[in-house]
């Protein structure tokens, strides 16, 4: 196992983020509220939003409610990634090294690190077949030209791939350039609509349309699916804000950039999709029937290529680093290649975007309880982390053979709960807490026995 680098040492990773699972070095971490509300605004401002923005609508949910669900279910679900986070601000760890305290070296390694590499590879594909199928649409109402969407989404990932694989530092004067850029063309576009798309197009029209309205099971069918997308990230919560120089500017940065950017995304995708007569989850659909000018073709194609660009930089880059976390010997370069590979591959299935409920239902009844451990260890342990005993087999986290083996426990034993629950429960916040509570009474019991062995041992 690696040993924690003297201080300001580099650990050197090809051309990837040099740092990797290494600490980030105090002097290295000079980063304000800007950088991370760049960030987390281009994570929030991506295809897969606008396109979830349009199936929510076509399910029948309002203008209002639908950008009303997005953004609450967003700030209800960082709240748990916004505390985890902290972990960045304070030991410049990444979060799955900081999974290494609460799960074990071992578990961290083959369960919470597997589990995230499969999360970073389904949104890599997601992201990518959202935009591919927009450039499909733009091919096939604009020019007539007609290509498939497997062909599309394999050249578009594999181009993506290629800008993640340069790293972190990279990602961040990209995030600087794309969010004012991502935000002019968004009003350009809604001017455009609003101008060319005739009554249907006008705010009245927008928001008050008969056929959709407010729906409890809808409402609670989406909050928990974007809820579990917010949990798939909490293991990996600290990696963006190991170069944050302050709790302050990580709560401004986070909270603010979350919130503009989904109240940004949805808003767009959500008129699009109803001013062209909710027909079509993709709201360059409608643009594009429209018959836009080259004007309008050229700011699609940029703001495509800026919102996949933005948020798969992420996707791969928090792979990479969960691979190496699972297979140290592998390297950021050639773990980031892997992870490109595979996920180029499954965004040639369109089933990922039709099933994506479905999907995200299940991914979350696995990070619901992964959640809710990390919440009941963050307010016992966060403060007392041991650097050094997480680069070693020989330290505090070895647990058990390397697993905190009720912890580990706990995630199969919750996601077998959670396939017999309904969606009108919302079952991935009732996991959280089931396991929140579970664990605690678990935790509570430890700290009970401790104290009567310090008792017993006083005695004798």
């Amino acid at each position: 196992m690696p040993t924690l680098p003297a201080a300001g040492a580099v650990v050197k990773s090809g051309v990837c983020e040099q740092y990797g699972l290494q600490p980030v070095p105090k002097s290295q971490q000079v980063g304000g509220g800007w950088p991370l509300f760049n960030i987390y605004s281009n994570l929030f401002i991506n295809p897969g939003t606008l396109i979830t923005s349009g199936m929510m609508v076509l399910s029948g949910l309002s203008f209002q409610a639908t950008v009303s669900i997005q953004v609450v279910s967003v700030l209800v679900g960082m709240i748990p990634f916004l505390l985890l986070s902290r972990a960045g601000v304070r030991y410049g760890i990444p979060g799955q090294v900081l999974c290494r305290a609460v799960f074990g070296i071992r578990g961290a390694r083959w369960i919470t690190s597997i589990l995230r590499l499969l999360c970073s590879i389904y949104w890599f594909a997601f992201q990518t077949a959202a935009g591919a199928l927009a450039i499909e649409t733009i091919l096939r109402n604009c020019f007539q030209w007609h290509f498939p969407l497997w062909g599309i989404s394999l050249v578009f990932a594999v181009f993506q791939g290629a800008v993640a694989i340069a790293g972190y530092v990279h990602l961040k004067w990209l995030s600087v350039f794309s969010f004012p850029v991502k935000l002019a063309i968004f009003i350009l576009l809604a001017l455009f609509l609003f101008h060319a798309g005739g009554e249907g197009a006008t705010p009245s029209a927008i928001l008050y349309v008969e056929e959709l309205h407010w729906s409890w099971a809808l409402a609670a069918l989406w909050f928990n699916t974007i809820v579990s997308t917010c949990f798939t990230c909490v293991t990996d919560a600290s990696d963006f804000t190991r170069y944050t120089r302050s709790q302050r500017s990580l709560l401004i940065g986070t909270l603010s950039g979350s919130f503009a950017g989904t109240l940004i995304a949805a808003s767009f995708g959500a008129y699009a999709v109803i001013a062209g007569g909710a027909e079509v989850i993709n709201p360059f659909e409608t643009i594009t029937r429209l018959q836009p000018n080259s004007l309008v073709i050229a700011l699609m194609v940029l703001v495509i290529f800026l919102d996949n660009w933005t948020i798969n930089v992420i996707n791969l880059y928090t792979g990479g680093l969960s691979l190496c976390n699972a297979f140290d010997k592998l390297g950021r370069f050639r773990a980031t290649v892997i992870v490109t590979v595979i996920a180029a591959l499954l965004s040639c299935f369109p089933e990922i975007i039709s099933d994506y409920v479905r999907h995200m239902g299940t991914i979350g009844t696995l990070f619901a309880p992964v959640t809710g451990i990390l919440l009941v260890w963050y307010f016992y342990d966060f403060k007392m982390v041991d650097l050094p005993s997480l680069y070693t087999d020989e330290g505090k986290y070895w647990y058990v053979r390397g697993f905190n083996l009720f912890a580990c426990l706990l995630i199969p034993l919750m996601f077998f709960i959670g396939q017999y629950l309904p969606d009108s429960v919302m079952p991935t916040v009732i996991l959280m807490i089931i396991t929140s509570f579970t664990y605690y009474l678990m935790m509570l019991l430890r700290s009970r026995l401790a104290s009567f062995d310090v008792i017993r041992i006083s005695q004798r």
